[in-house]
């Protein structure tokens, strides 16, 4: 080979590293892809909320990919399907829908608002394929609540239709089967009605007396799992649902709520909570909020730089 050749030879070379590396650079830049889960009374149609959080995302994480989860069509029919619904079925759809997303074939993150924390949380025990690299939940309820959800500054008429249904009773036929907040009621002094009648929780909390060890070993595959409580959270009662905390059996005594690693849930590790908090996957945040009353500012400092950056 003359030197000509080799001088030319070596050109090619030197121009396909760069092309490589350029490559290389842009896909370290390109932020990971967000799927947005919204929240009891709101909608991803909503401008004030859910509209507003992505379009925000999108000025600080130039390049970046949001879908905003729906299950409804308009902001009429996805605000109702917050109230009324099977969350099974709602689950099941992200799992068909996620796939089909190209952005989302190499891995993507939730932020899951309230009620879409436990949602989130369903899909990637449940599915995981695209699969979550972090998981991050607002004011989610974890592990139930004890009382009827508050939902002041929502649609008046489906507030009282939830606080209708609940009241005939959380676990009854009909009620049930479509009132979503009664599929994560989770009454402290009924712990056998809840576990046979419950038709969400108890299933992806591996609360059943059959597990389902598929749920551990994909929950354990987050690279992270950020639990985000707020401090004056009047909607999760009690707002330690949010950090997988919650009243004992027998008690509504909120002195007894024992610490993340002294709950049953975390000591039979059968979600694999234990095993994530060994490795330092989990970061617990307290937000000085009302429940999902956080400003972007703080949404910036403590989430966007943090962990999407």
């Amino acid at each position: 080979m003359s030197l000509r050749d080799s001088n030319f030879q070596l050109a090619r070379m030197l121009k396909l590293c760069t092309v490589i590396l350029a490559l290389a650079a842009v896909a370290l830049a390109t932020p990971t892809p967000i799927a947005l889960l919204h929240g009891m009374g709101d909608s991803a149609y909503n401008p004030l909320s859910m509209e507003a959080v992505e379009k925000h995302l999108k000025e600080e994480l130039p390049g970046l990919f949001v879908y905003s989860t729906h299950t409804g069509n308009n902001i009429v029919t996805d605000t109702l399907s917050g109230f009324i619904g099977n969350l099974n079925d709602q689950v099941e759809s992200m799992c068909k829908i996620f796939p089909t997303i190209p952005e989302f074939a190499n891995g993507f993150d939730i932020l899951g608002f309230s009620q879409g924390g436990q949602m989130g949380r369903a899909y990637v025990q449940r599915c995981n394929n695209p699969p979550v690299k972090k998981l991050i939940t607002f004011g989610g309820q974890h592990m139930g609540v004890a009382d009827i959800p508050g939902c002041l500054g929502t649609n008046a008429t489906l507030c009282q239709l939830m606080t209708d249904l609940l009241s005939i009773g959380a676990y009854a036929p009909g009620v049930r089967d479509v009132s979503i907040q009664a599929q994560y009621f989770a009454d402290p002094m009924k712990k056998a009605e809840y576990i046979e009648r419950n038709i969400f929780l108890p299933d992806i909390n591996n609360e059943l007396e059959k597990k389902n060890p598929v749920y551990k070993e994909r929950l354990v595959t987050l690279e992270k799992l950020v639990l985000i409580k707020f401090t004056k959270d009047f909607v999760v009662i009690p707002n330690d649902s949010s950090w997988f905390q919650y009243y004992p059996w027998g008690t509504l005594d909120r002195k007894q709520i024992p610490a993340f690693n002294e709950t049953e849930i975390y000591k039979a590790d059968n979600l694999g909570l234990r095993e994530l908090h060994t490795a330092k996957k989990i970061d617990f945040l307290e937000a000085p909020f009302m429940h999902m009353k956080f400003t972007l500012t703080w949404l910036d400092e403590h989430i966007v730089n943090v962990y999407l950056k």
